[in-house]
């Protein structure tokens, strides 16, 4: 291959890259709206064109072409930082407005009775983790807790199934029930499910661990997981 060839097929290349990333970026942000990642690859794919004009043309660029260049850098500069700048406030506005409204559902453990103590007492030394714990569900938050679900023990057949507790308003809580400890990579947690009023997928969880010297386990502090919501309502 001469060396002619070879600079036209790394042109082509470098052309249908950018070209692919622009469109990628173009199309996630018509679904989901312009994200920090989504214009960092926009613009990579911009200065990959420009970077492989100016390394096939420099030696044709005059000063005053040069000079021309440099201002336009300038102000793509100062337009790239504006909109990041812009879309970081919107986001930051956006998340304020979605926590005003924020449930919180709180996992609370319920006394049990001694021969329940009794018995999981014996299945901790043995290792075994509880099928099921005395809990109750309070909303600590500053917006209801709609549809809020988790898994329970029927008390009739021991079988565990998924229950809907509906909405649970901000200071409300449910009365008590058997919560049945999830496994969830390879880990057990005590889980609840639910919406805020945007719609947002949110999830509550405590962890519990076994202690086999105390006999006993340990349920661990509350954890909230959010997945944000996108410009159409799509969530991540």
């Amino acid at each position: 291959m001469t060396s002619g060839l070879i600079q036209s097929i790394m042109l082509i290349v470098v052309i249908v890259l950018s070209l692919i990333l622009s469109i990628f970026a173009l199309i996630k942000a018509r679904k989901e709206g312009f994200t920090r990642r989504l214009i960092a690859i926009l613009v990579l794919a911009l200065g990959l064109l420009f970077i492989t004009y100016l390394a096939y043309n420099t030696s044709k660029i005059e000063p005053a072409g040069w000079a021309q260049i440099l201002l336009m850098l300038g102000l793509v500069s100062v337009t790239g930082l504006y909109t990041l700048s812009t879309y970081k406030m919107a986001e930051e506005m956006a998340n304020t407005r979605y926590d005003a409204f924020r449930p919180i559902i709180d996992i609370v453990e319920m006394p049990m009775e001694p021969k329940e103590i009794y018995k999981q007492a014996f299945e901790a030394k043995e290792g075994k983790f509880p099928e099921q714990l005395r809990c109750a569900f309070r909303n600590i938050g500053v917006g209801p807790a709609i549809g809020v679900s988790s898994f329970i023990t029927v008390p009739s057949n021991g079988e565990q199934q998924p229950w809907d507790f509906g909405t649970i308003a901000v200071g409300d809580k449910t009365s008590e029930f058997r919560l049945s400890p999830q496994q969830i990579g390879g880990r057990m947690f005590l889980v609840a499910y639910y919406k805020d009023v945007y719609g947002r997928d949110i999830e509550s969880r405590r962890e519990v661990t076994l202690d086999k010297e105390r006999h006993s386990w340990k349920i661990h502090p509350l954890e909230i997981q959010v997945r944000k919501i996108t410009k159409e309502g799509a969530q991540q």
